[in-house]
Parts: structure tokens; sequence; C-alpha cells
């Protein structure tokens, strides 16, 4: 059990995005995930290289009162990191209560890892909790040594199995196949890969070409831009702030106003915070 505190005022209950995850598509500076926000988890996974998992399953229990289930990402964008982190905010506790938490990890829609730890959370204050995830089964059972001494490769069928395109992963873990638009190869690591670098990101590319990540012919998108139909384009999905054509603008200025990639908006007076004029 690992935790600290922060003390904050009261919040509503809900889980907040994955702050490593979406810093840049939201348009936040990474300070902004660590503010205090009243009673709250701050949540940081844990699991090995091994493990590829594009979302998360987050569930629990406080004070009574259930945690979710929530998926973060809504859809999945990209491979997540070990150490990413996500906030949940607390509205049910009152005085002391022990949280439970368990964080299952997803990859193509199939449950691949699984960890659990409880922390004891108290009114006011944010806590932090790691969760160590472990290789697991579609069914959420461990999995782990369902394929024993089979640290260089990936278990398909209970069968151990070399890494390769169609059965990527090492450590045992469930095999996965890689997604020929943004990879074309599967790592020694047992990581899916594009040339020499991690696998494309699926907002910002469309394909992997010789080794390459590419929106169309030309190279993938810039920060704040989404491929669409071979194109780069500033769109709400990848913008947090306004889009000025397709520049995504921070949104925070009285010339280029605006907030989760809507059209910049140019104000008279002031850009409020929110995103709007006035």
């Amino acid at each position: 059990m690992e935790h600290g505190k922060r003390k904050g005022s009261a919040a509503s209950g809900k889980v907040g995005s994955l702050c490593g995850l979406w810093l840049l598509v939201m348009g936040l500076v990474v300070g902004a995930c660590r503010d205090s926000v009243g009673t709250a988890l701050y949540v940081t996974i844990d699991f090995p290289s091994s493990i590829q998992m594009d979302q998360l399953l987050v569930s629990g229990v406080v004070a009574g009162s259930s945690i979710g289930p929530h998926v973060l990402p809504e859809q999945p964008e990209r491979l997540l990191a070990n150490g990413e982190t996500f906030r949940i905010l607390l509205s049910s506790v009152q005085g002391k209560a022990e949280a439970e938490l368990t964080v299952e990890g997803m990859r193509q829609g199939e449950r691949v890892a699984l960890g659990t730890n409880r922390v004891e959370v108290r009114e006011g204050d944010e806590v932090d909790i790691t969760v160590h995830l472990d290789p697991a089964s579609p069914d959420g059972e461990p999995n782990g040594g369902s394929c024993p001494d089979c640290a260089s490769g990936c278990c398909a069928n209970g069968i151990c199995t070399s890494p390769a395109f169609n059965t990527c992963g090492t450590g045992g873990v469930a095999c996965v196949t890689c997604d020929p638009r943004t990879s074309n190869a599967c790592s020694p690591q047992g990581a899916c890969v594009c040339g020499q670098g991690p696998a494309c990101d699926p907002i910002t590319a469309d394909q992997c070409i010789n080794g390459q990540c590419k929106c169309g012919n030309a190279s993938a998108c810039g920060f704040g831009q989404e491929c669409v139909a071979g194109k780069c384009e500033c769109t709400p999905t990848s913008c947090g702030g306004c889009c000025n054509g397709n520049v995504c603008a921070p949104g925070n200025n009285i010339n280029a106003c605006g907030r989760n990639g809507v059209t910049c908006e140019k104000c008279k007076k002031t850009c409020n915070s929110t995103g709007t004029c006035s």
C-alpha cells in the first residue's frame, strides 16, 4: 500500500483523464495534473514493458460507494506507458475510509492485465496510490504462470510462442497481433513497432510505410492535429484549444479564443478560462 496526501477543497465524484496520456490533446501543462482538487485518489499505474495495453477499466469501492467502472480513454489512441496517472474525485468520504481500487489493462478490447491496491483516504485530502498490473487472461484471472519459462515469448493458446507480427509479446503474456496500419514488426522486446520507433499514433498517422509513420503520403501530423482521410487537420479529437485553420492554438488569447477544437474566435474584451469571449 502506497499513499501520500495533499490538501484541497471538496469535489464531486468522478474519474478524470489520464494526465500523462492526454496532456497535449487537452492543451494543459504537466503541473495542472497535480493541483489540489479536494478528496481524491491520484493513481499511478505500474506494469512491465512486456504488457501492451491501450485502455484501462477502473473500478473500486470507497466508504461503501462504488467507483466506476470507467474506461480510460473512452477510445484507444495509443499504447499506454508505464507510470501514467489519472485522478479519481471522491464525494462520499466523511472523515476516514479505506478505498480499494481495481485497474484492468485492455488491449484491443480484451483484458490483458489486472491489478488492485488499497489505501486510506481522508476527507479533504488527495492521496497517492500506485496500482501494479500483472499479466491476466481475458476472463480477468492472472495468467503470468500459464506459460512457464516463457520470458522471451508470449502465450498463444497456452503455448510459448516466439515474438512475431501476429504473435507479439514477451514475458509469457497473451500474444497480440500488431496493427498493420500503425506497425510493421514486433521487436525482440515484444512490442509492436514501426521501423526503429514505437507503433504509430493512430491519431496522427494512418499508416506505417517503410518504417516511417505517415498521414497519407506525408509525414505524421504534428501537435494538435489529427490524420483525417490522409490529411492533417485540427479537430476536436486532437486539439484542446481552438482551431485556427489546421493549427491548434492554446485558445486562451483574446485574438484566438476557444476550447475543445472549436474554431478560434476573436474576442472584443476578454477570453475567459472556459474558452468563451466576454
